[in-house]
């Protein structure tokens, strides 16, 4: 009975051992990258990228290097940029014990030239994986990264101080606007103008509008005297260019009613009835001649008193 107790044990025993060889090696190669990125980035805008290294293997790693894939670097690294202040590309190390994490970060800029909208590439640790350096033995492992890339586009809002208007024929009216530049780059060249049905010779130009910023301004139309036109739908233009040069247009719609002006004829001892003229004689009031017989009366009296003088 002892004899086969200790059969037993033995058996457990090269079990447990067996056990433990085929393990140890899978234990052993638990070397990990961590990684933490924007999934979405604007082209021009700087991103950090940063990774950890997790050794939880029995073996230091050896003189390594963090870098992202060759190809992926020769093939757009001309449009990347990577801000080496702080740690020079690739991020290298000594040493990493066991149990020992290691972290560190990239601070990348996608250039606004690069040709393309979704990065794919692997980051990847290569090293020497061992007791010590001379016995070590080459070690590679990679993540991959995705990152979706997205351009700044230059916008900008027109807003008029009103959309409807009264004015007659040969009438002048003033149009205020302001242009909002809601983007988050400059805009440059910026011209308004009239389209339409109703030109104005006028265009207002501004140089450039700074991201967030507003401007306000005004643009004259004169209203077409020899059109029979009552209401008129011209358009106030608004074009500007992006930092690459490229023109961009947006537009509001005005309403622009064209008032009759009132004839008026005037006339001061006739008037027209039916195509005929009638004379309008006022007969004079009759105080008037009342006034005329007292002077006349007077007069008599006055040439009777001077004819009494001369008789005396």
């Amino acid at each position: 009975m002892d004899e086969y107790f200790r059969d037993c044990m033995k058996r457990i025993a090269i079990f447990v051992l067996m056990l433990f060889l085929i393990i140890k090696p899978v234990m052993a190669e638990y070397i990990d990258i961590s990684l933490t990125y924007p999934t979405t980035v604007e082209k021009g805008d700087e991103v950090s990228i940063a990774f950890e290294i997790i050794n939880k293997s029995n073996d230091r790693l050896w003189d390594g290097t963090i870098a992202f894939e060759e190809s992926f670097m020769s093939k757009y690294g001309s449009f990347i940029s990577i801000n080496q202040d702080n740690q020079r590309y690739p991020f290298k190390f000594s040493i990493i014990e066991p149990s020992e994490r290691v972290k560190n970060k990239f601070e990348i800029t996608f250039e606004k030239d690069i040709p393309l909208k979704e990065l794919k590439f692997n980051i990847i640790l290569k090293c020497g994986k061992g007791a010590c350096r001379g016995g070590c033995r080459p070690f590679y492992l990679e993540k991959p990264i995705t990152i979706s890339l997205i351009e700044k586009r230059a916008e900008a809002t027109l807003n008029l101080g009103s959309e409807e208007y009264s004015a007659y024929r040969g009438e002048t009216i003033e149009v205020p606007f302001t242009i909002w530049n809601n983007g988050k780059i400059q805009i440059t060249n910026a011209k308004v103008e009239v389209r339409g049905d109703l030109i104005s010779n006028e265009t207002v130009e501004i140089p450039s509008i700074n991201s967030d910023a507003k401007v306000s301004n005004k643009i004259h139309i004169t209203v077409d005297n020899n059109s029979d036109k009552t209401i008129f739908s011209p358009l106030i233009v608004l074009k500007f260019q992006d930092p690459a040069g490229k023109e961009i247009i947006s537009y509001k719609n005005i309403t622009v009613k064209v008032m009759e002006k009132e004839n008026i004829l005037e006339s001061n001892s006739s008037e027209i009835d039916g195509g005929n003229v009638i004379e309008n004689i006022n007969e004079p009031p009759k105080l008037l001649y009342f006034f005329i017989a007292l002077a006349v009366v007077a007069i008599i009296a006055t040439l009777i008193v001077i004819i009494y003088i001369f008789k005396r």
